[in-house]
């Protein structure tokens, strides 16, 4: 007899990091995978006590890996006013409301609010709510702020107020602020809002943990850690949740770079994150990565472009949240001291500044830790064929590729259908991962996965799964050039965002650390326009079961057998 399992997996189909196997069985045992194949070669390991869960059709698959999240403070703003759930200008309010209502706090902050419902949202909305307590919310996109008269008052925000450096203060037809503030702009408040505790973040990150355990989700790399936008660094919070050891997901982080850098501060900078580094992974924490912002955001103009906006007669075309000569110095700087370069880029000035950047680099101080820029919004096809040869991967955030009309405004929709080259990218050879930005997009996996593979929206929560959008064709026949297969969308978001961001194959493979995620049906068997429908219905963790829908779910059944 062979020995016996923990944990073994039975009647799905095995999706091993790359490619769909006829295998339908996974044994774990000791929190490794101890044997994959067909359901009676891995029933031989049962014994006394294992546990076997029948995924009943559903694919296999490693956990996901999400290689772009803000895990800390998405569980801090789903402990406080969280706007994410509502789907009317009416029900957002009334989310503010409660509340504030069950808040005593000296601020009222949140988040998750919608550009689609709040196209240009005022103070006075928030004053009919709250006009003695200072409010400030966040966007769904977290580069916006929403804030109330008081707040703007006690930040000294006004019609005086000058302009900042990649930042707006948008003013009523009176000059007075409106109290929707974009990137640096939302600085100015959010520099006086207190700081979460670091209980608050704490609380938070095992919020996430959990959250993202449900929708499959057995590891994740913060985007940020530091000082950032009036927020504390969230680092400690890591520490001390490896050091109590409820940190049971492996995690990685990038220590952030301010705006603020100059050039000649770059080798104290690199100094400092050298120190970071050996601290942290003293103590369990891998950061080995370093993260910037190039630019903003098309939203809020600030992303940087080649052509002007759309609506800018006088040429504007956004900046760079840095000079090129700062840019080239701490990315050859970094990528000398063995740190792989977490880039934020949205316009394709900047994809190309950050390339040229990388070419200079790898020149200088030849082949290197492997970088990767996220978002990839704007990209010229010339430049999207670099990011193979430099050995930079494409970190993905897949539900951004869906058509979004707001877009179409500031660049318009030529620039909008070209955007997001995924297959351009792939076919040059470039390595592909995938994350969500969670907070700033919903970080279900699968919902990404469904606008990878089609290049439209999903259906929103509860909606039927329509045969295509409306009855009609997918709505952008060039952007369905540059979809993914599933092979390499699910692909992305489990094997290829592992190998990125914690350096481990993230392969249903013997003697693999059991990282797992059960799903309610296998998308392979699936319509490409159902994939959105598909859920978690068991996620293991270190061979731990972690997360389990009920036991009268249709699809899941668990049993104890016996020997």
């Amino acid at each position: 007899m062979s020995e016996h399992a923990d944990l073994l997996i039975v009647n799905g189909r095995v999706f091993d990091g790359r490619v769909r196997t006829s295998n339908t069985a996974v044994a774990v045992t000791a929190g490794r995978i101890a044997r994959v194949g067909s359901d009676a070669r891995v029933l031989e390991m049962r014994g006394e006590g294992t546990r076997v869960i029948d995924a009943a059709g559903g694919v296999i698959h490693p956990g996901f890996v999400d290689a772009h999240a803000h895990a800390a403070f998405a569980g801090v703003e789903r402990l406080s006013i969280d706007l994410t759930a509502a789907s009317s200008v009416e029900e957002t309010l009334e989310l503010i409301r409660a509340g504030a209502e069950r808040s005593d706090a000296e601020w009222l902050t949140g988040g998750g609010w919608s550009h689609e419902l709040f196209p240009m949202p005022t103070r006075q909305q928030l004053d009919a709510i709250v006009n003695d307590r200072p409010v400030a919310l966040s966007d769904a996109g977290h580069h916006t702020l929403w804030v109330n008269s008081k707040a703007l008052e006690l930040a000294g925000v006004d019609r005086n107020t000058p302009q900042p450096h990649n930042g707006r203060i948008h003013l009523d037809e009176h000059g007075d602020p409106t109290g929707y503030l974009n990137e640096t702009a939302a600085e100015l408040v959010g520099r006086i809002i207190p700081p979460a505790t670091e209980d608050e973040i704490y609380a938070g990150l095992l919020n996430a943990q959990e959250y993202l355990w449900s929708i499959g989700v057995t590891g994740w790399h913060e985007a940020i850690l530091g000082e950032y936008n009036g927020k504390a660094d969230c680092t400690p919070a890591y520490l001390r949740a490896i050091r109590e050891e409820t940190l049971k997901s492996e995690t990685s982080g990038a220590l952030w770079i301010a705006p603020s850098l100059r050039e000649q501060d770059v080798p104290a900078l690199v100094d400092r994150f050298i120190a970071l580094r050996e601290r942290n992974a003293a103590a369990g924490l891998v950061t080995t990565t370093a993260k910037a912002m190039i630019d903003g955001v098309p939203h809020g103009e600030t992303a940087a472009l080649l052509e002007p906006y759309c609506n800018h007669g006088d040429g504007f075309a956004g900046e760079l949240h840095f000079d090129e000569p700062t840019i080239r110095a701490f990315v050859a700087a970094l990528d000398a001291a063995g740190f792989a370069l977490h880039l934020h880029v949205m316009g394709d000035r900047g994809i190309r500044v950050a390339l040229d950047a990388i070419e200079a680099a790898r020149s200088a101080n030849g082949s290197g830790p492997r970088h990767h820029i996220a978002h990839l919004s704007m990209v010229q096809p010339e430049d999207a064929r670099r990011f193979g040869p430099l050995g930079v991967a494409a970190n993905i955030q897949g539900l951004w590729a869906a058509p979004d009309p707001f877009v179409v405004d500031q660049i318009g929709e030529e620039r909008m259908l070209q955007g997001y080259p995924f297959r351009t990218i792939a076919e040059g050879g470039a390595d592909l991962a995938m994350g969500s930005d969670w907070p700033v997009s919903p970080a279900d996996p699968w919902l990404a996965i469904h606008v990878v593979v089609n290049r439209w929206a999903p259906p929103p929560p509860g909606a039927p799964v329509p045969s295509l959008p409306d009855g009609a064709e997918p709505p952008n026949l060039d952007a369905e050039h540059q979809a993914l297969t599933l092979d390499q969308a699910l692909g992305a978001y489990t094997s290829g965002s592992s190998e990125l961001v914690l350096g481990r194959s993230g392969r249903v493979r013997i003697g693999e650390r059991a990282d797992l995620a059960v799903a309610t049906g296998d998308p392979f068997e699936l319509a490409a326009h159902e994939i959105a429908s598909l859920r978690t219905a068991v996620t293991v963790v270190g061979g731990v079961v972690v997360h389990a829908t009920s036991h009268s779910h249709p699809l899941l059944t668990t049993t104890e057998a016996s020997a």
